[in-house]
């Protein structure tokens, strides 16, 4: 691979490669304001490799480096998870400390001052912004956005952490992928949505923790209707759970509870819903003849990956959407 530099839209993309040692100091300061770098038992010959995909709400890397490394944050702003496909780390915050080989998590968490310590390693990471997984909580169990927070380094269980492994190289794969269904703000959505749900799943978090109960008063159908129409008139927009409890003129816990009572399901839900009936629609509307395909009516509503929109739209309609697009 050619030493340098690309960078292309719709998203940020960032490739370097160099095979010098002070060249890759030099890229890794720039990475965060205030860092500090060391590094030791340089391989030869010695390569560092590195790829970056941002897209604002989510920031997804690989990075390949041949020696070992000491690096010392100021407090990041983001939650940054790390999944380790070779090598060894090792991560502290003055109160945690944990570390991670081949096929293991760690979860690091904005607002402490960090240690990162790697051992010729190759890693993928994922820079989610907290603001969405804090939401992604609220909206799934109505904890208070300022009761939840992250409390340990490493997953609930080995499963759960080769879960959130899977799922890191699985959004890496999509973004370093074909350019297409990046240009789309509702597959950008479900892939912050994909991440932020496998992190409540995969690390111990107070939304696992804290037992919340729907509210026993009653609750009136206006803020219900309101949801209702903001979310069939800007379905093809990439909201959030706040938005919509927003123009519905509640909480997001209150109008989760007022979908469960009188639809039995949740604003997200009934959104992902909507979404499955336009695309359900525009298969029917479609023209195999002029280029129209699934997967580019998948994507414009929001799925990231073939294999569950088939499933999904299967569930729904009872055939494949190649046979409706076809039909």
């Amino acid at each position: 691979m050619r030493q340098g530099v690309e960078a292309w839209t719709p998203a940020s993309r960032h490739r370097y490669v160099t095979h010098d040692v002070s060249q890759a100091h030099d890229v890794i300061r720039q990475r965060c304001a205030g860092l500090e770098l060391w590094s030791h038992s340089v391989a030869d010959p010695f390569t560092y490799r590195e790829e970056i995909i941002d897209v604002g709400s989510i920031l997804a890397t690989r990075v390949q480096c041949a020696m070992d490394v000491e690096i010392h944050l100021e407090p990041l702003a983001d939650l940054l998870i790390i999944a380790m496909v070779s090598g060894r780390a090792e991560a502290r915050d003055g109160r945690n400390e944990a570390r991670a080989g081949p096929g293991q998590v760690l979860l690091q968490k904005p607002g402490r001052p960090l240690v990162n310590i790697g051992q010729h390693f190759d890693l993928y990471s994922i820079n989610l912004d907290l603001a969405m997984v804090t939401e992604a909580a609220t909206e799934r169990t109505g904890i208070d956005p300022g009761d939840f927070r992250f409390e340990a380094m490493t997953p609930v269980s080995d499963e759960l952490g080769q879960f959130w492994h899977h799922t890191a190289a699985h959004i890496y794969r999509l973004f370093t992928g074909p350019a297409e269904p990046l240009r789309s703000p509702l597959v950008i959505r479900a892939a912050t949505d994909l991440a932020a749900s496998a992190a409540l799943a995969a690390f111990p978090n107070t939304a696992m923790t804290l037992s919340y109960r729907l509210d026993a008063s009653p609750l009136a159908t206006g803020p219900v209707r309101r949801a209702v129409s903001f979310i069939e008139t800007h379905a093809g927009e990439a909201i959030t759970a706040t938005q919509i409890a927003d123009a519905a003129r509640v909480t997001p816990r209150a109008l989760q509870t007022a979908f469960r009572r009188h639809l039995g399901t949740t604003p997200m839900a009934y959104l992902r819903r909507t979404r499955l009936d336009r695309s359900h629609q525009d298969l029917l509307d479609a023209d195999p003849t002029q280029g129209d395909t699934v997967t580019a009516i998948a994507n414009r509503w929001g799925y990231v990956h073939a294999g569950r929109f088939a499933a999904d739209y299967r569930a729904a309609y009872g055939r494949s959407p190649t046979v409706t697009l076809h039909a």
